[in-house]
Order: C-alpha cells, then sequence, then structure tokens
C-alpha cells in the first residue's frame, strides 16, 4: 500500500519490494546548478522571474547558484535586457570534448610516421589540471623501452608534453595550474621551483618544443610539440621517448622538425572543429 507524503510530512515512495517507504532525496546544489544550465540551454535567453517559474526553485536558492553559474562563465547576464543566458564556459568544455575524441583518430598515421622514423616510443598526451595524460602511443620495437600505457600521467611540471602544453596556455589558466602545483622531486633533474619552471617555459616558448631530460624518469630522454587550437592554445602535446643511453640530447633534437611538422598537421586537421586555422605561435 503506498505511502501518503503528506502525512510523511515529506516526500516518500515505495521501494521495489513493496515492504517499506524510500524517502526521496532532495537535488544537491550541483543537480539544481546543472538543471537551470539545461534549461538555459533549451530556453534561453531568461529572465530571472521566468527561471524562478520554471526552474521551481526558492528566489534565494536561485539567486545564489545563479551568481556562482556566472563567475566560473557558464552563465553570462546581460546587463542592459536583464536576461540570463548560457556562459560561453560551457561551449569550451563541449569543444574539449569534441576535440579529443577525435585526436586519436586524427593524430594516428603521423604517430606512426614518426615511430617509424625514429624507432622509438611516440605518445600523445592531453591536460588534466595539474597532469599530461596520455591518450595515444606507439611503442618502440626496440628490446629496452619506456612502457606507456593509455591513461599514464604524468606532472606537467617534469614532462615533456606537459611542460609544453604549459607553453601554450592561456596566461590565466597556466597561473591557476602554477597555484595547484606541488613540486616534488621524481629525480636530480626534476624542476622543483616555480622560478625554475617559468625560466623553462620561457625557453620552450621560444625555440617551439620542449625537453625532458630524465625529469620524471632517470634514464629517459623526451622531446615533445604543441597540438594547438584555432586561438594557438595548446590542447595536447605529441612527444618522442627513448632511453637516454640510445638516445641523448643532440639525437633527440634532431627530430625536432618532423616532430614539430607532425603536430602542426594534426593542429591543421582540428582546425575545423576548433573555429579557424591553427597556429603554435604566441
Amino acid at each position: 500500500m503506498g505511502v501518503n507524503s503528506k502525512q510523511q510530512g515529506k516526500s516518500s515512495r515505495v521501494s521495489k519490494s513493496g515492504s517499506a517507504p524510500v524517502t526521496k532525496r532532495q537535488p544537491s546544489g550541483l543537480v539544481r546548478a546543472i538543471g537551470l544550465l539545461d534549461l538555459l540551454v533549451a530556453e534561453g535567453p531568461l529572465r530571472f522571474a521566468e527561471l524562478e517559474e520554471r526552474s521551481g526553485l526558492p528566489k534565494a536558492t536561485l539567486h545564489r547558484i545563479l551568481n556562482e553559474l556566472i563567475d566560473e562563465r557558464f552563465v553570462q547576464l546581460d546587463e542592459r535586457a536583464l536576461t540570463y543566458n548560457a556562459g560561453y564556459r560551457i561551449l569550451e568544455m563541449a569543444n574539449r570534448v569534441w576535440t579529443r575524441s577525435d585526436i586519436r583518430m586524427l593524430a594516428r598515421d603521423q604517430l606512426l610516421a614518426l615511430n617509424a622514423l625514429s624507432g622509438e616510443t611516440v605518445q600523445i598526451a592531453v591536460h588534466a589540471d595539474t597532469h599530461a595524460v596520455v591518450i595515444d602511443h606507439v611503442e618502440s620495437s626496440q628490446s629496452v623501452r619506456l612502457s606507456i600505457s593509455v591513461g599514464n600521467k604524468a606532472p606537467v611540471y617534469c614532462s615533456g608534453a606537459g611542460k609544453v602544453m604549459l607553453a601554450w596556455c592561456d596566461a590565466e589558466q597556466r597561473e591557476g595550474i602554477f597555484s595547484r602545483i606541488s613540486f616534488a622531486r621524481y629525480t636530480s633533474n626534476t624542476l622543483t621551483s616555480l622560478p625554475e619552471l617559468r625560466a623553462d617555459l620561457a625557453k620552450i616558448s621560444e625555440r617551439g618544443y620542449a625537453l625532458d631530460l630524465g625529469e620524471h624518469f632517470l634514464g629517459t630522454n623526451c622531446i615533445a610539440a604543441p597540438i594547438v587550437d584555432h586561438a594557438g592554445q595548446a590542447i595536447a602535446g605529441i612527444s618522442i621517448t627513448a632511453p637516454s643511453f640510445r638516445v641523448g640530447v643532440d639525437e633527440l633534437v634532431q627530430w625536432k622538425e618532423p616532430l614539430i611538422a607532425a603536430a602542426a598537421e594534426v593542429s591543421r586537421r582540428l582546425a575545423p572543429r576548433t573555429g579557424g586555422p591553427a597556429e603554435a605561435s604566441h
């Protein structure tokens, strides 16, 4: 037999077994915020009163959530029309998800070509806050090689792909990442301070590629180049990694031109998805 929610003083329903009522949870702040975003995407722009009526949220709660979403650029307020609409950050996030889903397919032949050229492990990684995460790779056929798997991650400050993405990163976003980095020494070559990292990033930006000389794993060398969007901001890094006993710095740098060209080709292929021609420049 059903339970009268009015008698209980709160919303309830009968469980599938029919034996006991299950209290319906009140939606969290996150769920309410997502609901508002869904509403604005589907029907915006809307005035505050319209949002209040259609969302069913109390006025104070709605005001608070809207202000938080505006602060995070998920919602924008037209102060002249006094209407709210979905913010550009939603488009940015959607674009990143869309782009990343395409990168593996669009970059695969370039990874294979670099692997054939160098004989070493080639990988592509994307930015995930303070880490670079591998999304695809082609391993070296050499008996001694760095074993890499999709999903492997490395701190941005001591990996080739991580540093190259920092170098081609929006200045405001980069400063936010800096504030969240907890420097740790993985090897004697690891950069462990922000001034050191800033100096290295300046060099990387100037020459067009990054080097990781045993900074994360002792005995490995890496060279990386940026894959950028239409605004010249890095959305991924493509790199070649080899044991330092087999490939020294001089040999590593010999691959810079084909590596940069491969990254530029993937950037060009992504241009229709990111809004226009891509250039890895500052």
